[in-house]
């Protein structure tokens, strides 16, 4: 029951059928044509169907996937798909046979309630928050049981003429939340195609042609000329990738060659006493830059103040995901901190390298190539030591060009975080706008409660 008239609250497996059984395949050739639906296929910011694929009954109608027909809600259960917004409305389907990824759980709603408005339902933030309170399994395998969805309790209109209604008017809103989304999908990929090309001209010497011809006496430093402590290397075999193209005023060297320090950060556990000293973690790491939400932090000892960052120093995320091992950020800070054991501290010598340019380099196109090929694989992340680290081949301008270029360009590099800021804070208020117009539906506050009477 509801308070409000023309509305009533059920528990969502007494609109809708929760993962209903397979239908019976005894009579039906196995050449008969079905719609299959794995994981990928679904769009979690238009929440479609985007790229179904066609299959039979003989290929995938009688193993285990799960069964859906037209007009069902396929809703994902596995973390993060589910966290994503993963979920949609089924299609037409010519036989109405649809077989899919196990990782969906399969709502289909009964006589009088519109499958539309269920699926807006469960695309709500507050619903897939509460699913996620409720994931049982262990970590990278959490999902939704499908007890959850059944006890789950909805509010709805009674009158499924206003539930269409109702659906249409979420249709058309999330149509335009969803071009809005992707136009700004758009626009953040052409900005991280020019913070990539900012990096290529930087690591290039294009972006600073013209100060070379003002400046011909300008040599690059050998590092041999490096004094102080230098992390051993062992010699690599030569790797398969080539450099690109640069000035021949640029010297080719290693990363190792060039620093004075290579070692790596702390593995002393860290919590959130403030009191502590903060420990920078690969979280910390974000688009080639520092961000210092969510530190941790640990007693001051003996390591943990040899370990205490400088100005310029480097730190390089040795440990992480297949994508997002090997990135790297430079340490400006005032503030005293230290690093964790998962990242890699690196100082150069002043007149050798400008950490910043190097910073640029790993961060480039070929820096990311470079670490995709050397990196080693394990069962859910990937490693670069620091032997590897330090065999890196490093392009080393003059220093003085270095600088230049790092002066030049950290002004564009700015520019393009500025406008990935305004994007994402546009796309906060598209998703907040989408949410309110959801949790005010099914509240039933929108004008017209359904009481049609």
């Amino acid at each position: 029951m509801s308070d409000r008239p023309g509305w009533h609250t059920s528990r969502l497996d007494e609109l809708c059928d929760i993962n209903p059984p397979k239908p019976k395949l005894h009579n039906v050739d196995d050449s008969t044509e079905v719609l299959f639906v794995p994981m990928a296929a679904v769009n979690e910011v238009s929440g479609t169907v985007a790229t179904p694929q066609k299959s039979t009954v003989g290929i995938v109608g009688r193993k285990s996937y799960r069964s859906f027909t037209s007009g069902d809600v396929l809703f994902a259960k596995i973390t993060p798909c589910m966290e994503n917004g993963k979920a949609a409305v089924v299609p037409t389907i010519p036989t109405g046979l649809g077989f899919g990824s196990t990782e969906f759980h399969v709502i289909r709603p009964k006589q009088g309630t519109d499958p539309r408005l269920i699926w807006h339902f469960v695309r709500q933030q507050s619903f897939r928050d509460e699913a996620a309170n409720h994931f049982t399994g262990t970590v990278g395998q959490l999902r939704v049981p499908a007890d959850f969805l059944k006890s789950f309790e909805v509010m709805i209109p009674s009158d499924k003429k206003y539930q269409s209604q109702l659906a249409a008017l979420l249709d058309a809103a999330t149509g335009h939340s969803a071009s809005a989304s992707s136009h700004l999908a758009t626009a953040r990929r052409a900005v991280e195609r020019f913070r990539q090309s900012v990096l290529a001209a930087a690591c290039s010497g294009r972006l600073t042609a013209d100060w070379r011809e003002e400046h011909p006496e300008a040599e690059s430093t050998a590092p041999e000329k490096t004094s102080g402590k230098t992390r051993r290397t062992r010699e690599m075999t030569p790797l398969d990738l080539e450099l690109p193209e640069m000035p021949d005023t640029y010297i080719v060297s290693t990363v190792g060659a060039a620093s004075t320090v290579l070692e790596y950060g702390t593995s002393k556990k860290a919590d959130n006493d403030a009191l502590g000293v903060p420990v920078l973690r690969m979280g910390n790491i974000q688009r080639g830059r520092l961000e210092f939400d969510d530190l941790k932090y640990c007693p001051s000892d003996r390591e943990i103040e040899r370990l205490v960052l400088r100005d310029g120093d480097l730190l390089f995320n040795r440990t992480n995901s297949p994508e997002l091992v090997g990135k790297a950020a430079v340490f400006h800070e005032p503030v005293a901190m230290t690093f964790a054991s998962y990242l890699i501290r690196v100082r150069f010598a002043d007149d050798v390298a400008d950490p910043d340019f190097v910073n640029y380099w790993l961060n480039s196109a070929w820096g990311r190539m470079w670490a995709r090929h050397v990196k080693t694989d394990g069962v859910s992340q990937s490693n670069i030591n620091g032997t590897k680290l330090g065999c890196m081949p490093l392009p080393l301008p003059p220093i003085e060009e270095q600088r230049e270029i790092v002066r030049r360009a950290s002004h564009m590099l700015a520019m393009a975080d500025a406008l990935l800021a305004r994007i994402d804070e546009t796309s906060r208020s598209v998703d907040r706008s989408s949410q309110a117009l959801l949790a005010k539906t099914f509240r039933g506050e929108l004008v017209g409660s359904g009481d049609n009477s």
